[in-house]
C-alpha cells in the first residue's frame, strides 16, 4: 500500500500461525526516526500558553472511558505512562494524588508537559528505560504498542514492572473494525511505517496471555477515536487533496481548497456517516480503536 504523506510503498502480512498483522520489512529504528521528524501535539505559538478550560474540557472528553476504568480499578498509586505525549492524560492522576511518571519520545512534548502540567516526563526511547520489578499499580500505552518493534517483550515487561493486581491498560486500532474492512487500503489507521503492528481482539488478548496475564477484557467504546479514524478514512478514501501517486506520497499538483456546494454537503455526509457509526460499532464489537487491560 501506499500513503499519502510519505513517498515509497509499504506492505502489511498477517501471520498464518498467530494472525499477528504487521508491516514487513520495517524500517530499522534509524531509519524510522524520519517518519517522525515533522510530528508536533501542538503549533509553535502554544507553548506560551497554560491549560484552560477548554483543554482541560477535551481531556476530559478524550479519556472519559480509560479515567473510568482505571479509577474504578484503584483509587490512588504509582502509574506510567509510556507513550504519554504531552502529559494531558497523566494531569489528571496528577489532581487526584497519584505519583505520576511517563516516558515520551518527542522532547517538544516533554518541555511541555513540564511547563504546561509540571510533570517530569523522562525523554527518549522507552527501550533504554530501566524498568523496576514490582513497583507499578497501573501502566498504560495509549496509542503506543502499535509503534513498538517487540509489543509481545513489552508486555512481558510490564507484567514484570506491575505489583500483583497491578493494571495494564493499552489502546490500538482494531484491524478487524468496521471502517477497516469497508476501507480497506483506505483505512486511515493503516498509517504506515509508523504503525509497526495492527492488533484485532483476538491477538491482543493472546499476547496479553503470553505475557502472564490470566484474563482480559476487550471495549469497544472509545467514541471519540472510532468517530475520528472512520471519518478521517472516508476523506482520505474520496478527498482529490489525499489522492496518491503510486509511489506514494503527496500528488505533485497543488491543492487548492475552495468553497463549493459540493464539498460542503459531502462533508456533512461524512459527519453523519462517521458519527452514526461509530454509535453502531460498540453495539456490534467492531470499533476502530480498542481499549484492552487486564490484572497481574
Amino acid at each position: 500500500m501506499t500513503y499519502w504523506e510519505y513517498p515509497g510503498i509499504f506492505q502489511v502480512v498477517q501471520c498464518k500461525k498467530c494472525q499477528l498483522v504487521f508491516l514487513s520489512p520495517r524500517p530499522t529504528i534509524d531509519e524510522i526516526k524520519k517518519y517522525y521528524d515533522h510530528i508536533s501535539y501542538f503549533s509553535s505559538d502554544s507553548e506560551k500558553y497554560l491549560p484552560h478550560q477548554d483543554e482541560l474540557k477535551e481531556r476530559e472528553n478524550a479519556y472519559a472511558n480509560i479515567y473510568a476504568i482505571l479509577l474504578s480499578q484503584k483509587k490512588k498509586g504509582k502509574i506510567l505512562d509510556i507513550g504519554a505525549g504531552t502529559g494531558s492524560f497523566l494531569s489528571k492522576f496528577k489532581e487526584l494524588g497519584w505519583q505520576v511518571e511517563g516516558l515520551e519520545i518527542n522532547p517538544d512534548a516533554v518541555r511541555f508537559a513540564k511547563k504546561n502540567y509540571g510533570i517530569t516526563l523522562r525523554g527518549g526511547d522507552f527501550s533504554t528505560f530501566r524498568f523496576k520489578d514490582s513497583y507499578y499499580d497501573v501502566i498504560t500505552l495509549n496509542g503506543a504498542l502499535e509503534h513498538i518493534y517487540d509489543p509481545q517483550k513489552t508486555l512481558k515487561t510490564v507484567y514484570r514492572s506491575l505489583k500483583k493486581g497491578g493494571v495494564i491498560l493499552f489502546s490500538v486500532p482494531n484491524v478487524d473494525s468496521m471502517g477497516r474492512n469497508i476501507f480497506g487500503k483506505d483505512w486511515f489507521a493503516w498509517l504506515p511505517p509508523q504503525h509497526l503492528y495492527h492488533f484485532s481482539p483476538k491477538t491482543a488478548k493472546a499476547m496479553l496471555q503470553n505475557a502472564g496475564f490470566k484474563e482480559s477484557v476487550v471495549r469497544h467504546d472509545y467514541h471519540e477515536q472510532n468517530y475520528y479514524i472512520l471519518f478521517q478514512s472516508l476523506r482520505y478514501a474520496k478527498s482529490p487533496r489525499f489522492k496518491t501517486k503510486k509511489t506514494g506520497g503527496l500528488v505533485t499538483t497543488k491543492y487548492k481548497s475552495t468553497f463549493s456546494l459540493k464539498k460542503s454537503v459531502g462533508k456533512l455526509a461524512g459527519y453523519v456517516f462517521a458519527f452514526s457509526l461509530s454509535i453502531i460499532e460498540p453495539l456490534v464489537k467492531r470499533g476502530e480503536v480498542i481499549i484492552v487491560y487486564a490484572k497481574k
